[in-house]
């Protein structure tokens, strides 16, 4: 079916009923002032306890007991209570939470349209939930509710489920995606909520969520949280939804809060404004419980590869623990309760290259990675540039990637130049003439270390044209003969090592003329010619047949005087000319 295929069902599945007619509004609110201050987005981000309400995914990479209090006061007296609870359990991690929301003094009128004075109407909601990691950088969640709402003569209740999913798509972004409120009961606001979460910069994550709900437009809501220091954050982001923009305002699109971390107590404050509706504030109050012993240990250890010794490395983390740390004298380094997941390990020592690894940590237990590092070899580079076609040394440039980068001139007088100290590895060698009618090339080439490496260039002019000696044919014919092929694979080094050039192949003849049933005239053995040095170089060096083209000239082209049989031998010939890059 496709991915665009899926997005187009879900579209077609969740833009049916018409705006306003599901029950339960209570379902659609956002929870948590830390993500309705980004922009009601979180769901690629889901890492904290609230994720029970947005995508139940997230609560697998918690790992301690918490508790997750919050208020929102809104406009017309409503108000809003959450509590969660949450610990390790089942392989995973398990929350209860509950929802209270109450409004006061409401107006009661029967079905006569008679007015029966004021009362209080309330309703809440049950939640169970539990999130788990299903292997590396992926994990799944559910979530199941009750609800019930009392509309002052009438009680109504119902239970629906969440699922979701999120998946490390790479280091620094997430993706997630949850359908919330599936129920038997069609009347209840069922939503699919995709998003993502990209944190290119250190201590800054952007979030971009996509709603697709059943009983109203589909919306983006984007948001960004910036890490100021360990204790403060700053949140922003804006909402296209799930009112009509036009109705209320553009700026009542945007949020705003903050969040304070202090002695492993967390605030977090959102205001968001409903343009002419009015302004409402949500707080809360979150903490890790400190009950029970680490569930999973990560240890890192760097050592030596020759003497087997502990190395103080420098540790850079990104997946599901990101910062940059330290090894200690015994080229170790901890963590406690990261969560479980895919996790990206850079390590760097002074004297030794640079190494990147990845590990998956387990959710429970311990998980070891031992890095060994090499302390960094060194090689010589020798080599010699020429011209291709007259085999003398010319003058370059050689520009050279790898372990080591940096830019040389050779001696144009011998062609030649040294590279001495070079770190082992592979290179990528770019040399152009002092000429500048000179094709730059490219090649690759491998440093050992202790040994030394020579590599012979050969450069070829623009718009070249080489006589390929030593292949000529017998009069009338268009025959490769054996000998001919060491010539023809000097043509084909040129090829391989100029992966950029088109070339025309021309085939000539001396001027007695044929007519065979194979050859009516000298155009077309000439041709044949050309063409059987096309073929052989595309069958045996594997060349783009686009980059050869076979021409005839018959013997309108000689390079020597037809008077003589040496002569006419000359002029059975086929040329190699660059024609452009």
């Amino acid at each position: 079916m496709g991915i665009m295929g899926i997005i187009v069902f879900l579209f077609s599945v969740f833009s049916q009923s018409d705006i306003g007619t599901t029950m339960y509004p209570l379902l659609k609110i956002c929870v948590g002032p830390r993500p309705v201050a980004m922009g009601e987005t979180f769901v690629g981000l889901a890492d904290d306890i609230t994720s029970l309400y947005w995508n139940p995914a997230g609560l697998s990479g918690i790992k301690d007991l918490r508790f997750f209090v919050s208020h929102h006061e809104w406009f017309q007296d409503i108000r809003d209570e959450f509590i969660i609870f949450g610990m390790p359990g089942l392989g995973g991690y398990m929350t209860m939470s509950g929802v209270y929301s109450s409004n006061k003094d409401v107006e009661i009128w029967d079905e006569n349209n008679n007015s029966l004075g004021t009362g209080n109407t309330w309703s809440g909601i049950f939640t169970i939930g539990y999130g788990r990691n299903l292997r590396e950088r992926l994990c799944y969640g559910l979530a199941i509710k009750t609800m019930v709402e009392d509309l002052y003569e009438q009680s109504f209740y119902d239970f629906a489920f969440d699922i979701g999913g999120k998946i490390i798509l790479k280091k620094d972004m997430q993706f997630g995606c949850s359908i919330k409120n599936l129920s038997y009961n069609t009347d209840i606001p069922s939503e699919i909520k995709i998003g993502c979460a990209y944190q290119k910069i250190k201590n800054l994550n952007i979030l971009l969520d996509l709603n697709l709900p059943m009983d109203n437009i589909v919306r983006a809501n984007f948001g960004f949280e910036y890490n100021l220091n360990p204790i403060f954050s700053l949140r922003g982001g804006w909402r296209s939804g799930p009112y009509h923009i036009s109705e209320l305002g553009f700026l009542s699109g945007f949020t705003s809060g903050f969040g304070i971390k202090y002695s492993g107590i967390v605030f977090d404050y959102a205001f968001v404004p409903y343009g002419k509706l009015g302004l409402t504030h949500r707080l809360s109050v979150s903490s890790s419980l400190g009950i029970g012993k680490p569930t999973n240990l990560l240890r890192i250890s760097v050592i030596d590869g020759d003497t087997r010794e502990p190395l103080i490395a420098n540790i850079n983390l990104a997946g599901i623990k990101q910062g940059s740390f330290q090894t200690d004298k015994s080229g170790k380094i901890e963590f406690k309760n990261i969560g479980s997941g895919g996790l990206i390990i850079s390590a760097f020592v002074a004297g030794y290259p640079q190494i990147m690894d990845s590990i998956f940590v387990e959710p429970e237990g311990k998980t070891e990675k031992i890095i060994i590092l090499f302390k960094t070899k060194f090689g010589i580079l020798r080599g010699m540039v020429f011209d291709a076609v007259t085999k003398k040394p010319i003058g370059a440039t050689i520009l050279y990637k790898g372990n080591a980068y940096g830019i040389v001139d050779n001696d144009s007088v011998s062609g030649s130049f040294v590279l001495r100290n070079l770190p082992a590895g592979v290179y990528f060698l770019t040399v152009s003439g002092k000429d500048s009618r000179y094709i730059a090339q490219t090649c690759s080439l491998t440093i050992e270390p202790g040994k030394l490496t020579e590599k012979e260039i050969y450069l070829i002019k623009k718009r070249e044209k080489i006589v390929l000696k030593g292949i000529n044919f017998d009069t009338g014919k268009a025959d490769l003969k054996p000998e001919f092929l060491p010539f023809l694979d000097e043509a084909g080094k040129i090829l391989l090592d100029n992966p950029d050039i088109k070339v025309e192949l021309s085939g000539h003849t001396d001027p007695r003329e044929i007519n065979t049933a194979e050859f009516p005239s000298n155009w077309e053995l000439s041709f044949a010619r050309a063409e059987a040095v096309r073929k052989y170089l595309i069958e045996k060096f594997n060349i783009a047949p686009e980059r050869l083209i076979a021409r005839g000239y018959a013997d309108t082209q000689p390079i020597a005087p037809n008077d003589t049989e040496e002569g006419m031998a000359k002029n059975r010939r086929t040329e190699f000319r660059i024609l452009e890059e």
